[in-house]
């Protein structure tokens, strides 16, 4: 599930390696309290560097899916003691004290243990949930299933076909469950919202008009600009680009050549620089112009997943030095990035000619909902705007209206009235009565006016460029740095150009207040993403790797052969504690199985020995069992290091006990055996 397989069957091997060896250690509390430290710091260092890695989204879990490997050394610990299970006061600190004052005292303390490979096997199932990139797999709860019920039989206390019963039943309605959710989701995001999913849907996009409340941003730093030298910086960024509005939903309606099915995103093909990394031009007719070193160029760098939007000026040339799969562009101009890295760094060339989207169609630029022309037209009348003459004389009217409306993020319009005579609509309340939004109502509000006066329009969202760090020569780009804007189609220059009818002074509403530690946290982000830019180049992975590698090898030098100086050698491959006491298995312990089909459970306290002598009705020559009871009572208790002799003799009596409860069982009962 987490696509480690090799690495799983590598842990399963050494995990599973204990049955298989007399290899023994004899671990004591002390040294369950080094591992679970050694765990700790692993997992420690993991989040440190799955952090740094990038998106915080993925954080918990890639952790969740590596932890066997970080308790891989707890684990290992118990599988390979004298002991079956480990102190409960490993993992705490307070009960560690308790024990130290107790013993400073004279007071007894009893150790609570518990066996930590059932902890384990949790953390693998855990480690198997897909929440990263394949959350719908349908492996996945056959799978669990399948190990619960190894693990449970395996106990000896649950028998195959009950437990295979139950659990089939219930990953049934488990899958039921899963396929019920999923539906849900479905419904949720793409029913009532008609086919919203995200913030950046380069698709469909939900604004807040009509919805009742402040508008939260973050602070935190979502990308930096940092133009060359002698470069303007450009003014707005726009990261998605939309034609059709209706009811507070702006969505992206594919052009009329379009076959339906298709998608309208298209691989923008790179141009081999000589000398440099491929270009990656904006428009497939510009060629080597974008070339040109006369064209302004800025350096982004910000952190961005697959599917993600990027944040480009509206006339932008060309990207460069990205290290990507893959870009692709639709016909609004949105450009979506498939990054190999999780921080993005690279060069967008600007202030072209022309711009990347395509020319307007009229069914689709200039469509108004039927339900705001009223009031978009008694605006235009207001405004005489079909008087002036030119396209920028239009703009410089419309820029003089929405100055005396007022900024706000609260948004205090309600959405219209339901019923027989419906209400008036957020954006007809806006121009008519309210007067005061925040800048989604300005943008949508112009974009709408102008295609009520014949000027093809579209809806852009993006970021505002406002905060310059004057000391780095960059400009940061926050999540309250957010805004919407319109894009106006200039037919006489056969472009499209950015015309932002929010009035200028929310700049000054945004960045007002601030954190008083906001310093300390952009400068973490700013040595995070830094960081893992360095890391991702190539001839600084090599360099890490070698200190890694050679960390861990002197490290795990020094441990193996510390463990090689302690080892112990068991007399038995399979040699586990099976019982109370200090001693260790014997030979006759492999009896057990074949005694538990003739005899009752063995009761708590009650010695494998006495337990054992119920055997004697069933076999035809009591004396050998008698015999070898003494030699396991010997082997196990008699403080005197036995013959060799004795424990050869006591598996060659073992094995005649197990040949003939075989064939009693064959000769009486079958191949079931009697019902006790």
């Amino acid at each position: 599930m987490t696509g480690n397989a090799l690495l799983g069957l590598v842990l399963a091997l050494w995990v599973e390696a204990a049955h298989w060896t007399r290899l023994r250690w004899d671990f004591n509390d002390a040294a369950c309290i080094r591992a679970w430290h050694l765990c700790a710091i692993l997992i420690a260092l993991s989040m440190v560097y799955v952090w740094i890695d990038g998106n915080p989204y993925l954080m918990v879990p890639r952790l969740l899916g590596w932890l066997p490997v970080l308790l891989l050394p707890l684990q290992l610990v118990q599988a390979f003691g004298l002991r079956d299970a480990i102190p409960v006061r490993t993992f705490s600190f307070f009960t560690k004290k308790q024990r130290e004052l107790n013993h400073r005292h004279g007071l007894e303390h009893f150790a609570v243990h518990f066996n930590f490979g059932h902890a384990y096997l949790i953390t693998v199932m855990v480690a198997a949930t897909p929440l990263d990139e394949r959350p719908d797999s349908w492996l996945f709860l056959p799978g669990l299933v399948v190990l619960t019920v190894w693990a449970l039989v395996g106990s000896g206390r649950c028998r195959l076909a009950h437990v295979s019963l139950w659990l089939l039943v219930a990953g049934g309605l488990g899958m039921l469950g899963q396929m019920g959710l999923a539906r849900a989701y479905h419904w949720l995001n793409f029913g009532m919202l008609k086919g919203y999913e995200d913030y950046l849907n380069p698709s469909h996009y939900r604004t807040a008009i009509g919805r009742l409340g402040e508008i939260k941003q973050s602070r935190n730093i979502l990308w930096r600009v940092r133009p060359a030298p002698d470069n303007p910086a450009p003014t707005h960024l726009r990261s998605a680009c939309y034609n059709r509005y209706r009811g507070g939903v702006w969505s992206n309606v594919a052009p009329p050549a379009t076959r339906p099915g298709d998608s309208d995103f298209k691989a923008l093909v790179p141009i081999a620089a000589s000398g440099a990394t491929p270009i990656h031009p904006l428009r497939a007719e510009a060629g080597l112009r974008t070339l040109r070193p006369a064209l302004p160029r800025f350096k982004l760098r910000g952190a961005a997943v697959a599917n993600s939007p990027l944040p480009l000026p509206g006339n932008a040339a060309s990207l460069r030095d990205f290290e990507v799969d893959s870009f692709e562009c639709n016909s609004l101009g949105t450009v979506r990035v498939f990054p190999k890295q999780a921080i993005l760094d690279g060069v967008v060339t600007w202030n072209d000619e022309a711009t990347p989207e395509t020319p307007p169609w009229r069914e689709v630029d200039l469509d108004v909902p039927a339900n705001e022309s009223a009031a978009l037209d008694a605006v235009l009348t207001e405004l005489r705007l079909a008087r002036q003459p030119t396209l920028a004389a239009k703009l410089e009217v419309l820029r003089r209206f929405f100055l005396e409306f007022d900024y706000t993020r609260y948004n205090s319009i309600k959405p219209p009235a339901i019923g027989p005579v419906p209400g008036p609509s957020a954006i007809t309340t806006f121009l008519t009565t309210v007067r005061r939004g925040h800048c989604e109502y300005f943008a949508t509000a112009a974009a709408l006016l102008l295609r009520e006066a014949g000027i093809p329009t579209r809806y852009a969202i993006g970021y505002t460029l406002m905060e310059l760090d004057a000391k780095r020569g960059e400009w940061v780009i926050r999540g309250l740095h957010g805004h919407a804007w319109t894009r106006v189609w200039d037919a006489s220059a056969g472009v499209w150009i950015d015309f932002d009818p929010t009035p200028p002074g929310w700049l000054g509403l945004e960045t007002r207040q601030g954190m008083s530690l906001q310093w300390l946290l952009d400068g973490v982000q700013r040595l995070r993403e830094d960081f893992a830019l360095w890391r991702s180049r190539a001839r600084n992975r090599l360099l890490i790797s070698t200190i890694m590698l050679t960390v861990g090898v002197t490290g795990m030098g020094l441990m193996v052969r510390r463990l090689w100086r302690s080892k112990r050698t068991v007399g038995s491959a399979l040699a586990r504690r099976r019982d109370a006491g200090p001693g260790l298995g014997t030979p006759l312990h492999h009896l057990e199985k074949a005694a538990a089909k003739y005899l009752p459970p063995r009761p708590p306290g009650q010695p494998f020995g006495h337990w054992l002598a119920g055997l004697r009705p069933f076999l035809t020559d009591p004396a050998a069992l008698d015999e070898a009871i003494h030699l396991h009572q010997r082997l196990r208790f008699d403080p005197a290091p036995p013959a060799p002799s004795a424990r050869l003799r006591l598996t060659e009596l073992t094995q005649q006990l197990a040949a003939a409860l075989k064939t009693r069982r064959l000769a009486l009962f079958g191949a079931k055996g009697p019902a006790i």
